[in-house]
């Protein structure tokens, strides 16, 4: 738990801000009307309604790069589970003009609009751990989403006290719980946190499964080859591109933004007749390309990074009864998904995961049902709970 007083706080300035978030999440940012005003809506006060003595504490999600409503990933659905469980949930989007609930989630402008006291605090960016001295008395939720590699670049020059794992060694031992999202990162800081809960990522299971109309968009008459999500530098492109040509009647589908990192590539690989990269959609709107598409497939390359991914899309392919198809990461024994490495391979994956789409129905949707978010919070509430945390003191 961090203290109130004691707490240096970061000269955070959106120049800084842009610089030690990886660089893909960067270009995200950048693309946001209205990101200049970050700076103003990270040092604002807390000033929301008050908990009442008793109550389960509002949980709050301090600002990062991510937003409310489009490309909906770990943060917000954790939050949005939290709120499923009776909290007051607050996700503060610098990206909104006003306070909404969407959701059953109160999404805010800035700091200003979210509860100063007795908060839960939900925090993935180790920096912003200088913005809970704003708070009295937190309990901090700590998510290690990712290895920490992936803001190694995005930090070259700066000093120490800016660097997230700087501010990762004390806010882990402080933290009242942390989470990690695959066995991959409990492994690689249990030694710093032997408490550390593992908490995978999951799917909102009615979401996915609510029939959606089919995306005018996508191509007809033959199988749709799908993915959506990020196409950034862990794509691998070569696979695609190899799979893509040794199956000209398949139509490979990529719903996503395209990161400029990877723009040329994936501007080379689209020139294929067979191959459409679709751009970016909101998070209602790529759930209709989900269920529409024939086969979802994860097309990751496996590296030290990877190896600790836990794709949500997975668990979205199989809620909206897609079969799946991945490349080998750990995260990826699931059943039903097919796991394959190599061009041959995962075009017998694919053709494999088409001819049993129908028999394997049942058997995705319970495993979809057993990757719920509402089961996946479970320890995590758990932990809250023994620990005497989820109400507002007497």
């Amino acid at each position: 738990m961090i203290p109130r007083t004691g707490v240096a706080f970061l000269p955070v300035s959106l120049s800084f801000f842009l610089r030690v978030v990886p660089r893909p999440i960067r270009r995200l940012i950048r693309r946001v009307p209205g990101a200049a005003t970050l700076v103003r809506r990270l040092t604002a006060t807390p000033k929301g309604p008050p908990s009442a003595p008793g109550s389960l504490r509002p949980v709050v999600y301090l600002p990062t790069w991510e937003r409310w409503g489009s490309m909906r990933q770990r943060p917000q659905y954790l939050v949005d589970a939290l709120a499923r469980a009776g909290h007051p949930a607050y996700f503060v989007d610098r990206s909104v003009r006003r306070s909404q609930v969407v959701d059953g989630v109160t999404v805010v402008p800035s700091l200003r609009h979210v509860p100063g006291a007795h908060p839960i605090l939900y925090v993935h960016f180790a920096p912003l751990r200088d913005l809970m001295g704003r708070f009295t008395a937190p309990v901090v939720i700590y998510d290690i989403l990712d290895d920490l590699s992936i803001y190694d670049e995005g930090e070259v020059g700066l000093p120490g006290r800016h660097r997230v794992r700087t501010h990762h060694r004390p806010l882990i031992e402080e933290a009242a719980a942390v989470i990690a999202s695959s066995a991959a990162l409990v492994e690689r800081h249990r030694g710093e946190r032997p408490d550390l809960l593992l908490v995978e990522n999951g799917v909102d299971v009615e979401r996915f499964s609510t029939p959606r109309p089919r995306p005018s968009d996508l191509p007809s008459g033959q199988p749709v080859i799908g993915y959506h999500g990020a196409i950034a530098r862990w794509f691998d492109f070569a696979l695609l591109e190899s799979v893509a040509a040794a199956n000209p009647g398949w139509e490979f589908v990529l719903v996503g933004p395209v990161l400029a990192e990877v723009a040329a590539e994936a501007a080379r690989v689209g020139q294929a007749d067979n191959v459409h990269f679709l751009g970016e959609r909101t998070s209602d709107d790529v759930i209709g390309y989900v269920q529409a598409f024939d086969v979802g497939v994860v097309w990751f390359v496996v590296n030290h990074l990877t190896e600790a991914v836990s794709p949500l899309k997975l668990f979205e392919y199989l809620a909206a009864d897609t079969p799946a198809v991945s490349t080998p990461l750990p995260a990826a024994a699931v059943p039903t998904v097919r796991v394959a490495d190599t061009a041959t391979a995962i075009s017998s994956a694919i053709r494999e995961a088409l001819d049993t789409a129908d028999e394997e129905a049942p058997e995705r949707r319970a495993a979809a049902a057993d990757a719920d978010w509402s089961r996946r919070v479970a320890p995590l509430v758990a932990h809250l709970d023994e620990a005497a945390l989820r109400t507002v003191p007497e």
